[in-house]
């Protein structure tokens, strides 16, 4: 069931990035939905899951929004993915102050290893500046914590009688 619902929401993010690309091609930049899935898979289930969810997520954004090489993003998010989950099981991240802080430094994570990885293979990835880094990592993190703390509500609704 874990992995249907993931699934889901990897197509939701699909839809949701390939909307943004025509509607706000800037936002799109700004705004990666793929990593959000990864980060919630991660730290709702552990580092296996967020792992196999970083590759799913990472193989669909290179497919329909990559580059050149095929699983240069797929590889970043299966790191954070780890990551994420590793961090999640060692520590209690439930609360939204420290999910916040987990998805700003999933976004710096995932920006410093797509530009490490390009640079091995010789690739020109337009990396953001300080203010863009920094820009990214707030966007993705506020919108983060409010969809996590919107589905953890609609979870929990759900499961009371």
């Amino acid at each position: 069931m874990k992995a249907f619902f993931t699934l889901l929401a990897i197509a939701l993010a699909l839809l949701l990035q390939s909307a943004l690309s025509v509607v706000l091609p800037a936002g799109a930049r700004v705004f990666d939905p793929f990593l959000l899935v990864l980060v919630y898979c991660g730290l709702s289930f552990g580092e296996t899951h967020g792992m196999l969810a970083g590759a799913t997520a990472g193989w669909v954004q290179d497919t329909f929004f990559g580059g050149h090489v095929l699983g240069l993003s797929g590889l970043t998010k299966v790191l954070v993915g780890f990551a994420v989950g590793l961090a999640a099981t060692r520590f209690q991240l439930t609360e939204a102050g420290p999910r916040a802080l987990v998805l700003v430094a999933a976004v710096v994570l995932d920006v410093l290893l797509l530009g490490a990885l390009a640079a091995m293979f010789d690739i020109g990835v337009g990396r953001p500046g300080l203010s863009g880094l920094a820009l990214r990592a707030a966007v993705n993190a506020v919108l983060g914590v409010l969809l996590f703390e919107l589905l953890e509500r609609r979870l929990m609704s759900k499961r009371r009688p």
